[in-house]
């Protein structure tokens, strides 16, 4: 009896939260969980705990969502100072609270001599306080406009080269990372955010990371229907093998701004 009553009140509870979540989902706000992603959740019963126990289908990416607003690292402050809103510190633009995954993800490379690449450099903030952060890295910074990149190199940044990139076209994206030649440890997407040209990038960069590197797609958009986790995960269908594993990282912290585009979300790869 308890068993029946347990499961019965559990679903009740979940079908409330599921429909509040899309109410409040209208104001841009959102119960973690959100139950109402739940039809991609099988569960079961424990007998010992009398719980439903819920896990992911295996038809999703898995995904984290974390709380960074009460993690300072040294990142968090260089990212701040360079003005890129990756630090939730940044005072000067729009702020996704990364760099305490950041500092997590990448400190075992911190003082190592790795090859470390980002796409889209925009004012050149992140590479700078990339820079900083791999002291021994060796830094390519890929960007479209001619003009971003002439200013880039103003800032003289050592052992850094920049290179033109097109990320809407595939030819592109392989010709410039053929001609560098090289295996990279750390691959990051900050570029146009267009779900195509991020398909694009994933799809011609693999053969340039390095076995257990990392590629990060950035600024993933929460609520459009074409970057939804259903459409990455049909999309890379013959890809995930290459992989050992694929998950996203949506980011939630007190100081995050990204106006109405709600796009603090990560998918990260990591090469097999």
């Amino acid at each position: 009896m308890k068993k029946i009553y347990r499961i019965i009140s559990k679903k009740i509870s979940i079908f409330l939260f599921a429909n509040l979540s899309k109410l409040l989902s209208f104001f841009n706000l959102k119960i973690i969980p959100s139950f109402s992603e739940l039809k991609n959740y099988n569960f079961k019963y424990s007998k010992n705990t009398r719980r439903l126990i819920y896990e992911p289908t295996k038809k999703m990416f898995s995904k984290l969502i974390i709380d960074t607003s009460y993690y300072n690292s040294q990142l968090c402050k260089s990212g701040a100072y360079y003005g890129t809103n990756k630090s939730a510190l940044n005072n000067l633009g729009h702020r996704s609270g990364y760099t305490p995954y950041y500092d997590l993800l990448f400190r075992h490379l911190k003082n190592e001599k790795i090859n470390f690449a980002e796409i889209g450099i925009e004012n050149n903030a992140s590479t700078k306080m990339w820079r900083k952060y791999f002291s021994r890295a060796k830094i390519y910074g890929f960007e479209y406009e001619e003009i971003k990149i002439k200013n880039a190199k103003k800032d003289n940044l050592k052992n850094t080269i920049y290179k033109k990139i097109d990320v809407s076209k595939q030819e592109s994206i392989k010709k410039t990372f053929s001609k560098i030649n090289k295996k990279f440890d750390v691959i990051i997407d900050d570029s146009t955010h267009v779900f195509n040209h991020q398909l694009n990038v994933i799809k011609n960069v693999n053969p340039f990371i390095k076995k257990n590197g990392i590629l990060i797609i950035e600024d993933i958009f929460k609520n459009r229907k074409e970057y939804s986790e259903e459409n990455y995960f049909e999309k890379l269908k013959n890809f995930r093998n290459l992989f050992e594993k694929i998950y996203f990282v949506e980011f939630h912290n007190i100081n995050n701004y990204t106006a109405s585009w709600k796009n603090e979300k990560l998918l990260i790869l990591i090469k097999k």
